[in-house]
């Protein structure tokens, strides 16, 4: 009934018995309000879907605590041998920086070197700058390595712990 649009509306029965209860139609303010929580209900469900999902991923990828640390092992030796890599780049340039300002020894009494001594020059530094650049890179990554293998173990362990008995493969 138009006189009663913006008002609850009870239906009753034959015997005067609610039968039920239509509530009043929303405001503008209410149904904006309503869709908020409708998208936050949404969005909060969806980002508990995507943690089921990669709780059940985690536990499919290891087995066991072991197959952690043995990851964990697998990408700190690959960063381990960038590292060296990077060293042995960086002695092999100081090398060539040596024996480059050996060579300018030759003329001291000059008062330019030749280019092509101090292109070599130059190229040994930006070589010694450079791989110790990525030298640092590799450190850093040791570290980012160890924090994710870290948080995986601890969340592991908290799966694990609130699983029943018969599925906990240790």
């Amino acid at each position: 009934m138009p006189e009663c649009a913006d008002r609850k509306v009870v239906e009753l029965s034959k015997m005067g018995v609610v039968k039920r209860e239509i509530p009043a139609p929303l405001t503008a303010e209410q149904k904006r309000q309503q869709q908020v929580l409708d998208e936050k209900r949404r969005a909060e469900a969806a980002a508990e879907e995507q943690r089921r999902q990669q709780d059940r991923a985690l536990l499919a990828r290891y087995r066991s605590e072991t197959d952690i640390e043995d990851s964990r092992r697998y990408y700190l030796s690959l960063s381990q041998d960038l590292i060296k890599r990077d060293q042995t780049l960086i002695d092999d340039a100081r090398n060539q920086l040596k024996a480059a300002n050996t060579e300018a020894e030759f003329y001291k009494k000059r008062k330019t070197l030749p280019a092509e001594l101090r292109n070599k020059m130059d190229e040994a530094n930006r070589a010694i700058a450079a791989n110790q650049k990525n030298m640092t890179d590799h450190q850093a990554e040791l570290a980012r390595i160890n924090g994710k293998y870290d948080e995986t173990l601890k969340h592991y362990r908290e799966l694990v712990s609130n699983m029943p008995d018969a599925q906990v493969a240790r």
